[in-house]
């Protein structure tokens, strides 16, 4: 299942898609392309929220006529290690693990997740794929 992914034209929410394309018409010219996953989670009454979105962002994107923009993750590796930590987490909740892999598989949650703090304005690739 893929997670729904908002996408911005000049900073105006142009629509959601689900997948790596998304068909849109625009008039020539350059426009800001930025998609996105996730959101705010808000924080009690006071208009507080905390940003746990991951986006990616193409600057001045020159649209001639037809253009196909591909969107894809910068995290294929990353994610795949951290799915599969999960899966022998889950296991470990059932089955008594040695204490090196529940240091290792701290250290490696540590490391993913100050990682995907530290690119998430970056987390995904927008490339322009043909423009006719």
């Amino acid at each position: 299942m893929r997670l729904p992914h908002l996408l911005f034209v000049d900073d105006l929410y142009a629509g959601m898609m689900r997948g790596d394309e998304a068909v849109m018409q625009v008039p020539q010219g350059r426009y800001g392309l930025r998609v996105q996953c996730g959101g705010r989670i808000p924080l009690g009454k006071g208009g507080r929220s905390i940003d746990v979105s991951v986006s990616g962002r193409k600057e001045d994107l020159e649209v001639k006529g037809d253009t196909l923009v591909e969107f894809r993750d910068r995290e294929g590796v990353w994610n795949l290690l951290f799915d599969v930590d999960m899966a022998v987490w889950i296991v470990s909740l059932f089955v008594a693990m040695p204490k090196t892999y529940i240091v290792i598989s701290d250290v490696f949650f540590a490391v993913w997740l100050v990682r995907l703090v530290s690119v998430r304005k970056r987390y995904y690739r927008i490339k322009v794929i043909e423009q006719k």
